[in-house]
């Protein structure tokens, strides 16, 4: 049978681990702001088939990927609306964009119906696609893509 002074003795202790264990408590994590991302793409090869071109999206990660079922982070990354088919040339911006460093970001092809069929077609020309957005900054980005021969995936 326990004793139960045991379980009062017990109490300070345990609530000394949980504070030393909290770093910020209940407080949510601390915003660090938003920022402009835009950037000019421009289409070197010839389109592919519209069968083979479901959606064609800008995307930035803040990490970087190892397998397309990375691409359900969606939290962790920053996505274009739809973007124009068979141009030569086309710019975007994306506005409240998430401050902090994007890792791997370029243009992403869906080939197919399978919610996983998408691949890199083009990265951003810096670095693999790394960059960093600051509050309230801008980044301008270039974007070359090249249907005949995509960046590997996943990066190396």
């Amino acid at each position: 049978m326990v004793h139960p002074g045991r379980h009062i003795a017990l109490f300070p202790v345990l609530l000394l681990i949980l504070m030393v264990g909290c770093d910020a408590g209940l407080e949510p994590p601390e915003d660090e702001g938003q920022g402009t991302i835009s950037g000019r793409i421009t289409y070197l090869s010839p389109w592919p088939p519209a069968a083979e071109l479901e959606d064609l999206r800008f995307i930035a990660m803040r990490f970087i990927p190892q397998d397309t079922t990375d691409f359900f982070r969606l939290n962790e990354m920053v996505i274009s609306e739809r973007l124009p088919t068979n141009v030569d040339v086309h710019e975007f911006t994306l506005t409240a964009a998430p401050a902090g460093t994007y890792f791997y970001a370029g243009v992403a092809q869906k080939y197919g119906e399978d919610l996983l069929a998408w691949r890199p077609v083009g990265l951003v020309e810096t670095d693999g696609g790394l960059f960093t957005l600051s509050r309230d900054g801008s980044v301008h980005v270039e974007v070359v893509v090249d249907f005949d021969n995509p960046p590997i995936f996943p990066p190396e």
